[in-house]
């Protein structure tokens, strides 16, 4: 699917979705009738489901047990180095996302092709970050506990899957390090109340 090219541009709090690229996805499985193909993509479905609701134990259970890789590139050195390479460290990955509190994404799906074992997807990413975790992710000076920040990035990813058709790495590309007027503060009560209730971490303290 093309739903035609998108312009790199922050949304408004009332506008985010953390389930829109499942949204999107489930319409795109009802046009495919291969039952392979649909379990590539059911797959990516329950990944995507999982991971932007926080939910560690289906997010692990969505990855294939037999190996893993993950790659990116055109970003800073510090997200290329915490890319996990086989299955433990995918599952430290992963617990690392989502207890640091930066699971929450939106994303607008621009490109989504379904292959026998791989799938590709091309989206404007919308992520939610707590502001302590900027100056670590991107080397930035500014971003305080309390503070929330949008990141809008266009992001390129080829998922690749197993012969059960579980994910088994993610290879991803972006349009270079990531800017500073890639983040834009938002209004702490306006973001998604979830973000306030960690899953694995618990309550969050709100500023407000």
């Amino acid at each position: 699917m093309y739903t035609g090219f998108l312009e790199e541009r922050h949304i408004e709090m009332e506008d985010f979705d953390n389930l829109s690229i499942s949204h999107t996805a489930r319409a795109e499985l009802e046009k495919i009738k291969e039952p392979h193909r649909r379990r590539i993509l059911e797959n990516f479905i329950e990944h995507a489901e999982a991971e932007t609701t926080g939910n560690y134990e289906a997010l692990i259970e969505s990855c294939s047990a037999k190996t893993q890789t993950y790659a990116v590139y055109g970003c800073n050195e510090f997200q290329k180095s915490i890319q996990p390479q086989d299955v433990e460290s995918m599952k430290e990955f992963y617990h690392m996302l989502v207890a640091s509190n930066v699971y929450l994404i939106h994303g607008e799906v621009e490109k989504l092709i379904v292959g026998d074992d791989s799938l590709y997807v091309e989206l404007m990413l919308h992520q939610l970050y707590p502001g302590e975790i900027i100056p670590a992710a991107f080397g930035f000076e500014f971003g305080e506990e309390g503070e929330v920040y949008q990141l809008t990035q266009r992001v390129a990813t080829v998922f690749v899957f197993d012969e059960d058709g579980k994910g088994c790495g993610e290879h991803s590309w972006t349009d270079g390090e990531t800017r500073p007027e890639q983040l834009r503060k938002e209004d702490p009560r306006k973001v998604p109340e979830q973000f306030w209730n960690n899953p694995i971490e618990g309550p969050r303290k709100k500023p407000f």
